[in-house]
């Protein structure tokens, strides 16, 4: 049968695009948690963070789960070190997100029959990271921050659909 030919030379595939689903939902957790937290603007500044590439970080209070957003668990206001520490995670993730996604759609615009994938996760990954780092330089307007979410919202449904396509018998 012609359709199993076809969606077997995608079988190999199952896995990257798995991962990259992963790396997804992971940064738009983190995502979710600089925002929750308050921590967008602890960096001003792109591609340096508080003009160094590695700033001051506090990784005890800024990933403790049990607590109240944006205070320590003894109940102070988060330092600026914890509120720095979950931007950079954020901005280190989104390189490793950034690549990862580059690598699969450029993988995907080779691949008869996934070049509208590859065309949409690209397009989408290259919005994404040019509003995030529109909202870094621009110092968080509303339209930019929903915006960025959207984007999340819909990188996050192409993949979703990619992963539902190569599963497809």
């Amino acid at each position: 049968h012609s359709s199993h030919a076809y969606f077997a030379r995608v079988d190999h595939m199952r896995g990257a695009v798995a991962s990259g689903l992963a790396l997804v939902v992971a940064q738009i957790a983190l995502g979710g948690w600089v925002s929750t937290n308050y921590a967008a603007l602890a960096c001003t500044d792109f591609p340096l963070c508080q003009g160094v590439w590695v700033p001051p970080m506090d990784f005890e209070h800024s990933f403790t789960l049990h607590r109240e957003l944006g205070e320590t668990a003894a109940g102070d206001l988060l330092p600026l070190t914890a509120l720095t520490a979950i931007h950079w995670v954020h901005r280190v993730m989104a390189l490793i997100v950034t690549l990862y996604l580059g690598w699969l759609s450029i993988r995907l615009l080779r691949t008869p029959g996934y070049v509208c994938f590859g065309m949409a996760v690209g397009g989408l990954l290259i919005l994404q990271v040019a509003l995030g780092i529109s909202n870094v330089l621009f110092s968080l307007p509303l339209a930019l921050a929903v915006a960025h979410n959207a984007g999340a919202a819909l990188l996050l449904a192409s993949m979703v659909w990619l992963n539902f396509r190569v599963r497809r018998r």
